[in-house]
């Protein structure tokens, strides 16, 4: 029997198996699940947050002195800019705020991946400084895509579901609406155009500055009577504010109003009194 002719007989007969085959390897592939849960978040975003309220911005990459930082999705509003942080994920994870790297378990594998709150922060600086807002005026946020189970204690901050309703529970103005205009305004002309080549040069840039390509994980306020004031604030423009260790949000320099450390500084978390996480200054 020829070989030959027998292959092309069943190429011949079950050609149209080849598509499928390719179809099929790319719906199991990372990339392909990765812009799976980018669209369903888009999707949630502009389905159930009122677009005259909340201005949506995605895949924006930002220029750093670095050399940039791609930020997966910014909603613009008068309660503030939230700066959200997709990880897509399946299997248990495991970290802290102030853990360099968090851990994700499947089965008897282990994946080590880059704190996200600490990956946000540098996005929540480089668009505070490009727009010349405070720490109060923007939110972070860490949203988990994915069939996930958080083994260790997370900040509010950090979630697998219910990311419409944590938006839409921060109710305080801290934008006037001409604000909200310019800061999108702003946004859209500072950021590289989102292509193929600026994608491309990005990893290459964050390869050059760790060594390795980022790795995408396993797929899968203002005081009131029922609030006592926060001790005094002050914002000195050099000092670069740390994350607070119990919710992950940016900490601001308070001075200590009473007791033994009357009158010496410390690190405060901005979310007072909801959040009471504090760190020493150091020398």
């Amino acid at each position: 029997m020829d070989i030959t002719a027998t292959i092309a007989l069943l190429l011949t007969q079950l050609w149209f198996l080849l598509p499928l085959l390719l179809i099929a390897t790319l719906l199991k592939t990372a990339w392909f699940k990765g812009m799976v849960g980018e669209w369903f978040i888009n999707l949630c975003i502009r389905l159930f947050l009122d677009k005259r309220e909340y201005r949506l911005l995605k895949d924006v990459t930002l220029p750093t002195p670095q050399g940039s930082t791609q930020i997966d999705h910014v909603i613009v509003s008068r309660f503030g800019l939230f700066v959200i942080e997709t990880k897509n994920m399946k299997g248990w994870i495991f970290g802290n705020p102030t853990q360099k790297r968090w851990t994700q378990q499947i089965y008897r594998r282990r994946h080590h991946f880059q704190n996200p709150l600490h990956q946000n922060h540098l996005h929540m600086m480089t668009l505070k400084s490009l727009l010349g807002l405070s720490d109060n005026q923007l939110h972070s946020i860490i949203f988990f895509i994915g069939d996930c189970t958080f083994k260790t204690p997370m900040p509010q901050s950090v979630m697998n579901r219910g990311l419409i309703r944590y938006v839409k529970g921060i109710t305080t103005p801290v934008l006037a609406e001409s604000e909200v205009a310019h800061v999108v305004d702003t946004i859209q002309q500072g950021r590289l155009a989102a292509n193929w080549q600026t994608h491309r040069q990005h990893v290459a840039q964050l390869k050059a500055r760790h060594g390795e390509a980022p790795t995408k994980p396993v797929p899968a306020s203002v005081p009131s009577a029922h609030h006592p004031a926060p001790p005094t604030a002050i914002y000195p423009a050099n000092l670069q504010s740390p994350m607070c260790p119990r919710c992950g949000n940016p900490m601001v320099l308070r001075t200590a109003g009473r007791g033994d450390n009357k009158g010496k500084p410390f690190w405060g978390c901005r979310e007072f009194p909801t959040c009471r996480g504090t760190r020493a200054l150091m020398k």
